[in-house]
């Protein structure tokens, strides 16, 4: 049987070229320019979303809210009649990876903690989110004082998992603890805000090219790579320290629910004792929130301290949603 080899002059074999079928001995060259040009070929083509999605870390509902409102009507404008749904607020929905395609839409929702992606959700978007090519939108919210970096921080996080960045939006929800600040928001004008972005978003990915949306990548204000986090102040204006601050219960007020155990994003209330947070708390409020008696609360004198400070210096404050499309 005759091998598909030819000897060259220097001795070494070469193989018959796929491209044009001879003993070219341009193999690689050849192979490479038209991988190359499918490549480009590929980005050409319309983007072709079957799927959207909503994706939220959501402790207290309204980033829950802004984010399924954003990816409801991406998909209706993308002519998609559902919208799949990722709480990965729950401790479970971060023990694997998270990994999406090409044919995916994704709205990626966050809150901002201290002007920054929550500290400790981070590594998991960072780690365990897979893009593959998937078109995305980074989506937070902030409760009346600045999302600072928050959004660029989310947006560089998704590039550089894979996603195809297409717009990011900024809403202004009721502050988690800080109850006076952005008080009765998300409400009907945001909502608005929420879908609008997230119909120029469904039109977007319908209309442009995978190039098109490679070569005019929004940019969303703040720093890249993002700044430090916020230092929470007092109402004296110095640093107000309480990382280690836990919500506390009134015996007197809980039925034993297990509601908190239920709704702690860290997993830090256990079933077996509601009293206590033996776990990392990020002050994230949704015990507290959640307690249908009211029986959590903080008591940590720094951190009322700074609640104090935020709604004396920021509730007066009137805060507008921000789009990048």
């Amino acid at each position: 049987m005759r091998k598909n080899t030819v000897k060259s002059q220097s001795g070494n074999a070469q193989k018959h070229c796929k491209i044009c079928r001879k003993e070219c001995g341009k193999y690689c060259e050849i192979t490479k320019d038209t991988e190359k040009s499918k490549e480009m070929k590929k980005e050409e083509t319309e983007m072709k979303v079957k799927r959207v999605w909503a994706v939220f870390f959501s402790p207290t509902g309204s980033t829950e809210k802004i984010t399924v409102e954003v990816a409801v009507s991406a998909a209706q404008a993308a002519g998609i009649s559902a919208v799949d749904i990722v709480n990965i607020t729950e401790p479970s929905m971060r023990t694997k990876d998270l990994s999406f395609g090409e044919e995916n839409l994704v709205v990626f929702g966050m809150p901002v903690y201290a002007g920054r992606v929550p500290n400790k959700i981070m590594p998991f978007v960072r780690d365990r989110v897979k893009g593959n090519g998937a078109a995305c939108a980074a989506v937070v919210t902030y409760g009346g004082r600045s999302f600072d970096d928050g959004l660029s921080e989310l947006s560089l996080l998704m590039k550089e998992n894979g996603f195809l960045f297409c717009g990011g939006g900024a809403f202004v929800c009721r502050h988690a603890f800080a109850s006076a600040l952005a008080a009765g928001r998300p409400n009907d004008a945001d909502i608005s805000d929420a879908r609008s972005f997230g119909k120029q978003l469904g039109e977007k990915t319908v209309e442009s090219s995978r190039k098109a949306l490679l070569e005019k990548t929004p940019q969303v204000p703040g720093n890249c790579p993002p700044g430090p986090y916020y230092v929470p102040k007092g109402e004296d204006g110095l640093p107000a320290v309480f990382l280690k601050a836990k919500p506390v219960t009134d015996q007197r007020l809980c039925t034993g629910c297990g509601f908190c155990a239920e709704r702690c994003p860290m997993g830090s209330i256990r079933e077996e004792d509601f009293f206590e947070v033996t776990g990392i708390c990020i002050k994230c409020q949704a015990c507290i929130k959640g307690c249908p008696t009211g029986a959590k609360h903080m008591e940590d004198e720094a951190f009322l301290s700074h609640k104090m400070m935020l709604e004396k210096t920021f509730a007066s404050s009137e805060k507008k949603n921000l789009i990048v499309i």
